[in-house]
């Protein structure tokens, strides 16, 4: 066996482990961005969850404080009407109307609605995004 022979060899096989850490290298680098975009989808997720859980507070907040403000107003107008007896039923019948849009006016509207929905939901997201840090 010659010199020349030997030196190939060696070269052959340095070259052979070069590669196998190249690779062992890539396969590394590929399964750190995994773990590291699996990683933001949990964060995510859990934002996600915690928003739509004080959308859902905020909604039923909302749902409530609109039952709250039309009940009553509902059972009064209706109740007006009936008992005027058949002739002033026309004139009574704009009543309820007036009477359920003065909530509206009065801080109801789609504004009113978004404020009640958001508070919930902000203090949602901050619960969930310390959740997502901490954990």
């Amino acid at each position: 066996m010659s010199l020349l022979t030997v030196g190939q060899g060696l070269r052959k096989n340095a070259s052979d482990g070069m590669r196998a850490v190249a690779d062992a290298d890539v396969n590394s680098a590929r399964q750190k961005i995994a773990m590291d975009k699996a990683d933001r989808a949990a964060k995510m997720n859990t934002i996600g969850t915690a928003g739509g859980i004080g959308g859902m507070v905020g909604a039923s907040k909302l749902a409530a404080a609109t039952a709250a403000k039309t009940a009553p107003v509902v059972a009064a107008g209706a109740a007006a009407p009936v008992a005027a007896g058949a002739a002033p039923v026309a004139a009574g019948a704009a009543a309820p109307v007036a009477a359920t849009a003065a909530p509206v006016a009065a801080g109801g509207g789609a504004m009113a609605g978004m404020a009640a929905i958001a508070a919930p939901v902000a203090i949602a997201l901050g619960i969930g995004y310390l959740f997502s840090e901490i954990f």
